[in-house]
């Protein structure tokens, strides 16, 4: 559904994280990886293009993208999935 602290198909108990306000080493240690590499896609390469969009002051979701319906209620102001908050400018 977003971003959790490890992978909930592996660990039952994997903690969802519903808000980022800032993306640190913490945060870059539950993608898997450090941002100061080149990803080839997964959660790192999630929070690289987030980190690039809430350092020009965007908000970011990160959700499931199984379900496009959720589409529908991101636009509708609805939690859904992991909001990276944007830096403001």
């Amino acid at each position: 559904e977003g971003l959790y602290e490890g992978n909930p198909h592996e660990d039952p108990d994997a903690r969802f994280i519903p808000l980022v306000e800032d993306i640190d080493e913490s945060i870059e240690a539950v993608a898997g990886g450090s941002l100061s590499g080149v990803g080839t896609g997964g959660r790192i390469a999630k929070i690289h293009a987030a980190q690039l969009a809430v350092n020009h002051g965007t908000n970011v979701i990160i959700a499931n993208g199984d379900r496009p319906e959720r589409l529908y209620d991101i636009l509708e102001g609805r939690p859904v999935g992991t909001l990276f908050v944007g830096k403001e400018q």
